[in-house]
């Protein structure tokens, strides 16, 4: 086995997941490069179409360095030079991409400017600015208390901007389904999409559809389920109905620093308009750290906190992802 492929061959289980009939191993570096090579159906982010830039040269490709050989959600990021980076994969879309480029345009938000996105096939390139700075998680128990503060404040502002941004629909801004954590636990790890809705009755549908697949045998399976699934259709429909653009991840570690300052708002794959809540929601969920819980109420109201944290609990109580 050469070092190449050493670094690059993939459990054909990912594969399997998504649809395919894999061999045992399956070397998705080297199914990117071809699709690369021989460039058939590239069809660019909307934003970019008019007016396309160049494709990411597969030998720029071959070369790139891994920056994250650990991440195990189906796709790359290789830094290309000391400016670029190149995201590309199977659970790359370009609704992430506009999402940046969205940012980007209507508010002063640090993102990474976006070169280029397309997709070749089902697989997604994303060749973006690189920034410079760390992620808040890798010295934030280190940081004084008032810089910890400092910085929440620095984010509610960025955030507060880009809930400016409203939809007409619930998904990706491309138009592209729901990416919100409450649907990604289903059952045997199989691929689904949700969305995008026009209302929130669809988008309620929607979450009891996902819970339903989250299930072995891929049905309610109790009558708690079914309680569960008519709370579910009730939900927010007794309120103002508002898509917020919302990031949907913001953990730690995709918020970069560099001199007690945010120097950039990271990966935004889960990005999109969503309910108002799920933004705190994404925010605290994953967070361990005892002043970062503290401090995320400063960043955004908790209202609904405890009601979504079930919902996400509900979904993965079969699957455990």
């Amino acid at each position: 086995m050469t070092e190449e492929a050493g670094l690059w061959d993939q459990d054909a289980e990912l594969w399997e997941s998504l649809g395919y009939e894999a061999p045992v191993r399956v070397n998705l570096m080297k199914r990117i490069c071809d699709l690369t090579s021989s460039a058939v159906g590239v069809k660019f982010s909307p934003s970019l179409r008019a007016n396309p830039p160049p494709l990411v040269p597969v030998e720029r490709i071959r070369n790139g360095l891994n920056i994250a050989p650990h991440r195990l959600n189906g796709c790359y990021l290789l830094q290309l030079d000391e400016k670029t980076i190149l995201k590309v994969g199977l659970r790359v879309h370009m609704g992430e991409s506009e999402a940046m480029i969205l940012v980007r345009n209507q508010t002063s938000v640090p993102v990474p400017k976006v070169f280029n996105a397309y997709m070749i096939e089902d697989i997604g390139f994303i060749s973006m600015e690189k920034i410079d700075g760390m992620q808040l998680g890798r010295n934030w128990s280190e940081l004084p208390r008032e810089m910890k503060e400092s910085l929440a404040q620095e984010l509610r502002g960025y955030i507060q901007q880009w809930r400016q941004i409203k939809g007409s629909f619930f998904g990706t801004v491309d138009n592209g389904p729901c990416q919100e954590i409450i649907f990604q636990h289903p059952w045997e790890n199989k691929v689904y999409r949700y969305g995008p809705f026009a209302t929130r009755r669809g988008f309620n549908k929607g979450m009891v559809e996902a819970l339903a697949k989250s299930r072995p045998n891929l049905k309610l399976e109790t009558e708690q389920d079914i309680r569960f699934a008519e709370e579910l259709l009730m939900s927010g429909t007794d309120q103002e109905e508002i898509k917020v653009f919302t990031h949907g991840d913001l953990d730690m570690s995709n918020i970069m620093i560099q001199d007690g300052k945010i120097t950039a708002i990271i990966d935004w794959g889960a990005a999109g308009y969503s309910v108002p809540e799920r933004e705190y929601f994404a925010l605290r969920w994953p967070a361990l750290d005892e002043d970062w819980c503290e401090l995320s109420t400063s960043i955004l109201p908790p209202d609904g906190y405890e009601y979504w944290y079930n919902i996400n609990r509900q979904m993965k109580l079969y699957t455990c992802i």
